[in-house]
């Protein structure tokens, strides 16, 4: 655990060492990855080495500790506006804040006249939380035989756990609704003008919008071969047109406060959006206003991080809950969402691989190879963020990709492109929708795949989005409230596979699109262990 600790020295060669050191020291002592702790190094030596010369002999302040069980370093030089990335790299936008976001890099303020580095360091990835949400599933599931066993407990025992189940259930709901609707927006402006990131970052960004709805339609497709199609409860089956058009032009709201209200998902995405779009377009006109949306998704998105706290013992009442009431033995066809996710978030890997064999005409075992140990990693930790080091060097070192590309190419896929995801999410919907014997219609699925596409990439990286993205999803879709913690605890085992498959798949995409601009270095990639 970090040590509060606060420090002043004045801007110097020796000053910038000092720090450096502080800066190591503290992010050991987060118990940071020592690939992450030697880039956050070098890059905080990297800005104080341009600060120093205009700024030399500045005060500097360092300050580190722990707020609100966050650890943190902050470095702050007092003196004009001097933003170290604005001049060196264009990519800038779109990379800091997404690092940042992983704990990976220090985000950059100017405040009270003052440059301000700031950095959250995350741990290593431990499995904690699937340890907790484990014990609450066997939990639930030991104590719910047991008071099914006693009459007059079982009968009291929803008093109790009702209400708490509620509580928490309302405090997911009032922050989901924010948060997707506010992903989407700084999402949107974070990315900035995308003439900045140039070709290659417009036809990476397409093809992973694309990508994400092909394997959507493909999974809705997979629905109708496994799972029994109605005709839907207007009974017009595929030929009712005006419905699917009607559930289609739903997208747009009536009013800006009724989606926010209902927790519609798909009008939450139309108005983040819009909203993000227009304050790309004003640009600096707007500055303040997108500075002050980035600070209100920064506290909406620790208040889901703290909520996510609470996932076990949400986990835990739901099951008890249906523990002790009168379920059938339709309870375990929800494995079958393993027999979907699983294999086929492998298949998908290796789907994308062999594709990415055929067109750079490379050796798909060779590949396999070079992307195994980012596979692995995010494997063992179901973290995008932990994987993100090995990730940029793969993709560089090994994959000929350039890493002015890789920079702002990789972080930003693992918010908006999201495969795994996409296919857990529909495994899971699936499944709920028949256990719970809602009507898979081809609305049904249509409306799946617009969700479960938008929402994918709307979902934010942190602790509790996954929770979040359930709550807004099943609310569009007519799933009950109660299927969100079963979701949870399957999509909890689940996310190993969907996470790693999902890393892979980027690579492929990132290496496609620098191949189709010519930035690919395909002598690279064809050598082993470059």
């Amino acid at each position: 655990m970090i040590s509060n600790r606060n420090e002043k020295f004045t801007l110097s060669a020796q000053t910038i060492d000092s720090v450096s050191a502080i800066c190591v020291e503290t992010l050991e002592a987060a118990g940071a990855d020592k690939k992450d702790i030697i880039r956050i190094r070098l890059s905080l030596e990297e800005i104080l080495g341009i600060w120093l010369a205009s700024l030399k002999d500045a005060p500097v302040h360092v300050d580190c500790g722990r707020k609100f069980g966050r650890d943190y370093l902050k470095i702050s030089v007092d003196g004009p506006f001097m933003d170290a990335w604005e001049k060196d790299n264009e990519a800038y936008l779109i990379t800091s804040r997404m690092l940042a976001q992983s704990g990976l890099s220090f985000s950059y303020a100017y405040k009270n006249g003052k440059n301000c580095l700031t950095c959250n360091p995350k741990k290593k990835s431990s499995g904690g939380q699937l340890a907790q949400l484990l014990t609450a599933v066997i939990l639930a599931v030991v104590l719910g035989f047991g008071v099914r066993a006693v009459p007059a407990i079982q009968s009291l025992a929803p008093q109790i756990t009702n209400p708490l189940f509620n509580l928490i259930f309302g405090a997911i709901r009032s922050v989901s609704s924010p948060l997707i609707f506010l992903s989407v927006c700084c999402g949107i402006v974070s990315i900035g003008d995308l003439s900045v990131v140039g070709k290659i970052g417009q036809k990476l960004i397409i093809r992973m919008i694309r990508g994400v709805f092909v394997l959507a339609a493909v999974m809705a497709l997979i629905g109708c071969l496994l799972f029994p199609l109605s005709a839907g409860e207007a009974g017009g089956g595929v030929g009712n047109f005006s419905e699917i058009i009607q559930m289609v032009l739903g997208i747009v709201p009536s009013d800006i406060i009724t989606p926010f209200l209902n927790g519609n998902g798909l009008q939450l995405v139309f108005l983040g959006i819009c909203l993000g779009a227009t304050l790309l377009i004003l640009g600096e006109r707007v500055s303040s206003v997108q500075s002050f949306l980035m600070q209100v998704n920064d506290i909406i998105q620790f208040l889901m991080g703290v909520l996510g706290k609470f996932v076990p013992i949400f986990v835990f009442l739901s099951l008890f809950n249906l523990m002790i009431s009168d379920f059938d033995s339709g309870f375990m066809s929800l494995f079958r969402v393993f027999l979907l996710s699983i294999p086929g978030s492998i298949l998908m890997a290796l789907f994308y691989v062999s594709v990415a064999a055929v067109k750079l005409s490379a050796s798909p075992i060779l590949l396999i190879k070079k992307m195994l140990p980012t596979y692995l990693i995010a494997l063992s930790t179901a973290s995008s963020a932990a994987a993100l080091s090995i990730n940029l060097e793969t993709c560089e070192k090994e994959l000929g990709i350039p890493g002015k590309v890789a920079v702002f190419a990789i972080p930003l896929g693992q918010v908006l492109y999201k495969p795994g995801y996409v296919l857990g999410l529909f495994a899971i919907v699936l499944c709920m929708a028949e256990f719970y014997g809602i009507s898979i219609s081809p609305q049904f699925l249509i409306m799946a795949v617009l969700c479960i596409g938008l929402l994918s990439m709307a979902a934010p990286p942190i602790p509790g989005g996954a929770l979040s993205t359930f709550a807004v999803l099943f609310l569009q879709l007519g799933i009950p409230s109660e299927a969100i913690a079963l979701a949870v605890a399957l999509s909890s085992v689940m996310d190993y596979f969907m996470t790693s498959s999902g890393l892979a798949s980027l690579q492929v995409q990132v290496a496609l699109a620098a191949d189709s601009v010519g930035m690919l270095d395909r002598s690279r990639l064809k050598k082993l262990w470059s």
